[in-house]
């Protein structure tokens, strides 16, 4: 009964596709109306250097920052070197300069700087350190100069870790330094979580850090893990059972977290709520109720709803096919109107206001496009660069990464601009912790 269902649903519209979140390597013979969801990708694999692509109409001008390697302990201030530069590269707010242009005398500045020096290079800021060993803890002690703002450091901080943590304790200071300069810290250290193929007919769920650094698989309870998201203490994921039921479940346990009629797709979590979605019958329907599955309530009516996504306000995100193509819905109204199938939508709580991410495809391709939550002001993130699918936002909202057929995970501003690759890895439902 369950493998007849699903497959209904499945031949019935590729929009299960990408609320399932990974269920597109068992779509057979889609109609002419409808191209087939991304294909499914190969198992992750490392990450690489970050290689800047600029999108049709240029970047912004960026913060010019120079980041000196700490004097002391070698290996920790090469770590400091390598996590900064890349932090703020990828934040889309800095230009990090070559340090083969630096001419200040580094050795006779010591902790401090000569503010004339960095700005015969162009530096408007400068970062600098000193790390040591205290028995087996790194201690490091990082500085920030405004070069404006003459010789004395503007933040200074000071961390004692396990030499595994110094990428971590720099992550922490970066935040600190975007804080400085805009009043609300970033995202660095945050993890990005997605499903990729493992092998024939099956999947699991990955994570990745939001430097590209750090990929690696999740322990799942089942073959088949799905449309990963973050909740209430961990990762939650839609799991295939041995007889070809879906239920939910947790990394880390492996008993489901509830039980309902039907097939269960995937979750969303926000506002101390959790939206689900289950199909019955041959449609899907998305439900809201507790993060545990308790007092759930159907929230759509036929056809196939999925993919929910919670705002910050609270307001609920997913994608239906009711008028006919699958579109993007917030609370019952359709929103996108733009090419004829949308879905896998993301808030972004960008500081210019807030926005829906989305992926659409307009001709044989995918691009990922950005709209207020009632609709108006839709703009295109990306054109003429390969497919680009399942976007995600940043904590701090001023970040968008996406999966693209040019090679791997990618990263922009919200706009679209300063496109970079951050690592060799392609999936599905991509989520930002």
């Amino acid at each position: 009964m369950h493998a007849k269902m699903i497959c209904f649903v499945l031949h019935a519209s590729a929009i299960l596709a990408a609320g399932t979140a990974g269920l597109a390597f068992t779509l057979a013979r889609p109609s002419a109306a409808q191209s087939p969801a991304p294909a499914a990708s190969p198992t992750p694999s490392g990450g690489d250097g970050v290689t800047t692509i600029f999108v049709s109409g240029g970047s912004r001008s960026l913060f010019k920052i120079a980041v000196v390697p700490p004097q002391g302990e070698k290996t920790a201030s090469s770590t400091v070197t390598e996590t900064a530069s890349r932090d703020f590269t990828l934040s889309n707010l800095f230009q990090v300069l070559d340090a083969n242009s630096f001419t200040a005398n580094l050795a006779k500045e010591g902790t401090s700087i000569d503010p004339s020096s960095w700005r015969n290079v162009g530096a408007e800021a400068v970062v600098k350190g000193v790390s040591s060993m205290r028995g087996s803890t790194v201690h490091l002690e990082l500085r920030l100069f405004v070069v404006s703002r003459g010789s004395d450091a503007v933040l200074k901080r000071e961390y004692d870790v396990a030499p595994s943590d110094v990428r971590s304790a720099v992550h922490q200071f970066g935040n600190e330094v975007v804080k400085y300069f805009t009043g609300t810290p970033a995202s660095f250290g945050s993890r990005l979580v997605f499903s990729a193929t493992t092998g024939p007919g099956q999947k699991g769920i990955f994570a990745i850090d939001s430097d590209g650094r750090g990929a690696g698989r999740l322990p799942s309870a089942t073959n088949v893990a799905l449309a990963p998201a973050p909740g209430p203490g961990g990762i939650y994921y839609a799991g295939e059972l041995a007889g070809g039921g879906y239920e939910l479940f947790k990394v880390g346990s492996p008993a489901a977290v509830f039980r309902h009629p039907g097939l269960v797709f995937g979750a969303a979590f926000g506002g101390g709520k959790m939206a689900v979605v289950i199909a019955q019958a041959g449609q899907s329907d998305i439900w809201v109720g507790s993060p545990d599955g308790a007092n759930l309530s159907k929230v759509t009516r036929g056809g196939l709803n999925t993919h929910p996504a919670f705002g910050p306000g609270g307001q609920l995100a997913y994608v239906s096919n009711q008028d006919g193509n699958p579109q993007i819905y917030v609370d019952g109204k359709r929103i996108s109107y733009q090419g004829t199938y949308n879905m896998a939508p993301a808030w972004c709580n960008d500081p210019e206001g807030v926005k829906i991410l989305f992926m659409g495809r307009e001709g044989g391709t995918w691009d990922i496009f950005s709209v207020s939550p009632s609709g108006s002001g839709i703009r295109r993130l990306t054109q003429d660069q390969g497919s680009n699918t399942y976007p995600a936002c940043s904590p701090d909202g001023r970040s968008v990464a996406f999966f693209s057929t040019r090679g791997g995970l990618y990263m922009s501003n919200t706009q679209g601009q300063n496109q970079q690759k951050i690592a060799n890895v392609t999936g599905e439902s991509l989520r930002w912790e």
